[in-house]
This record gives structure tokens, sequence and C-alpha cells, in this order.
């Protein structure tokens, strides 16, 4: 069983008529100025993420390349080991 719900405008008057028409305008406008500050605010902060990404990257790529650099050579100079003495610092006092 289903009741049906049905809008009837006929028994509003002249200001009820108006009332609406004004509510609906200003809730198109309001969706209109949503609309236009989601699309500003979009050709804002897109450029700035892409900018961002694209230095992101670069450095990474830096970084990585360092290391991979680093990697590749030969480790001249580091003694894997090392023989030394443990000098006892507690004889003098």
């Amino acid at each position: 069983m289903t009741t049906g719900y049905r809008l009837q405008f006929g028994n509003m008057g002249w200001r009820g008529k108006v009332g609406a028409i004004v509510a609906a305008a200003l809730g198109l406008a309001a969706a209109i100025v949503l609309v236009v500050l989601s699309l500003g605010l979009a050709l804002i902060l897109i450029p700035i993420v892409a900018v961002g990404y694209f230095i992101a990257r670069w450095r990474f790529r830096k970084v990585f390349e360092t290391v991979r650099r680093e990697a590749e050579r030969p480790a001249a100079g580091n003694p894997s080991e090392i023989d030394y003495t443990v000098v006892d610092d507690d004889r003098g006092r």
C-alpha cells in the first residue's frame, strides 16, 4: 500500500508564489556561486600541486642518482676490520 504525496500550488497566494520564485532564484544563485568558487579554487590549486609534484620528483631523482653513484663506487679508504686497544682512563684518578 503506497500513499502518494502530491504538491499542490493552487492554494498559494501571490505572496507564496513570489516567495517560491525568490527561494528558487536564491538556491540557483547559491549553486552557481558554489560551482564558480570550486572552479576558481581548482584553477589556483591545480598548478600549485603540479609544480610541487614536479619539484619533488626532480629532488627524488637527484637523491636516488646520488645514492646509486655512491653505491657503485668502491669503498676506498673504509677498512672493514681494525685492530684496536682499549685504554684504561681510570688509572690516573
